[in-house]
């Protein structure tokens, strides 16, 4: 892999990303090209998953395929195939644990197990200490994947899932009737929650050796802070966003380096717009990622300039512009052209092969010709 190394290339990617999420003007929309072959991950065994020897080489394969394309990714490789349990066995939760391994290993992981049966356990809830629930198996994890990469390779610890969403797994669906029922409980327990992952974000990247001041995700981006997933604030009213969701986002952002992102997932017929708005005119929120984000861009562009930049096109985006516009290649004529001179947008996916991943780079840099 050391082959592969390119310092200058590396700088221009995080130069790019960084023009693009503070709104600074370039000829060039970033796109990121993830290699995932589904072969490398038959072998994988979730009935070893705290042992980091096999998941490492996988994502070593990953990687290296990737950085053979030239896309717009930085070298970096997440511990990804942890999913969000960490912060949920530091305060208790169980888990449930799949037999088997699929090759796009974020979308996999350990299920955590709901561990409030009512909001009111949260007056016994304290915070845990840090070498609490499966704490000290990532440390080991950490710890290997450091000593068996290159320094130049960037580490991400486990999923970065936000405080409402940890605690939408804690208590489970019955959270949504606790909004209504006792709200201060619900906002006791996201701030508990969001305390816990300063500490726990903190300690991991010692042991990762990450600069403070440098958040480079498990995506190969260079955000400008945190990136943290809010998948759940999707069952949420815009109001109930900014009243139980926010406030726990940005205390981590704030002990964590005062700005950062936000990620939801989006579908074709569930593209969840009404939450632009709740975070554009948030100034410690620079970033929305969400898979279809890239078209509320195209539509919204002179209410996000500025604003809010947006991360896109990963997961069924790719596969969406596909159906839509019949090819990728049709697209990125399109698009590209129309807002290649903008800025506040970087994008991403995944391919199944060097080979596919490398035309469409190639396709990608000839619509920056037209």
């Amino acid at each position: 892999m050391n082959d592969l190394y390119n310092p200058q290339r590396f700088e221009q990617i995080e130069d790019r990303h960084q023009n693009a999420f503070a709104w600074r003007r370039q000829d060039y929309i970033p796109l990121g090209i993830w290699v995932v072959n589904p072969e490398y991950a038959v072998d994988l065994d979730y009935g070893q998953w705290l042992e980091p020897d096999g998941f490492l080489d996988y994502q070593i394969k990953v990687l290296t395929d990737s950085l053979t394309v030239g896309s717009d990714l930085l070298p970096v490789i997440g511990i990804n195939h942890l999913g969000t349990a960490l912060l949920n066995t530091m305060f208790g939760a169980e888990l449930f644990v799949p037999k088997t391994a699929i090759a796009t290993l974020q979308d996999n992981g350990p299920t955590p197990l709901q561990l409030l049966e009512s909001i009111e356990q949260v007056d016994q809830m304290n915070p845990p200490p840090i070498d609490s629930g499966l704490m000290p198996q990532v440390e080991q994890i950490c710890r290997h994947y450091r000593e068996h990469l290159p320094g130049w390779v960037g580490i991400d610890g486990p999923i970065n899932n936000g405080p409402f969403s940890t605690a939408m797994e804690l208590r489970g669906s019955g959270i949504l009737m606790d909004l209504i029922d006792d709200p201060q409980r619900c906002l006791k327990l996201v701030n508990l929650i969001a305390a816990t992952k300063v500490e726990a974000e903190h300690h991991l990247r010692r042991l990762l050796a990450c600069p403070v001041d440098q958040f480079h995700s498990q995506f190969g981006i260079a955000g400008p802070g945190l990136r943290i997933g809010e998948d759940s604030i999707c069952c949420l009213s815009p109001e109930m966003i900014a009243q139980f969701a926010l406030p726990g986002v940005l205390e981590v952002l704030r002990l964590a380096g005062g700005s950062g992102y936000i990620h939801f997932c989006s579908l074709d017929h569930a593209r969840y717009e009404q939450i632009y708005p709740v975070f554009r005119d948030c100034p410690d929120i620079q970033v929305i990622s969400s898979q279809l984000a890239f078209e509320y861009y195209a539509k919204h562009l002179e209410e996000l300039r500025g604003h809010l930049a947006i991360e896109s096109l990963y997961a069924p985006g790719y596969s969406y512009v596909v159906e839509t516009y019949g090819s990728f290649t049709a697209w990125a004529d399109e698009f590209v052209p129309r807002f290649k001179n903008e800025s506040g947008l970087v994008l991403y996916f995944q391919v199944d092969s060097v080979d596919e991943g490398r035309a469409i780079w190639d396709r990608w840099q000839a619509a920056h010709r037209k």
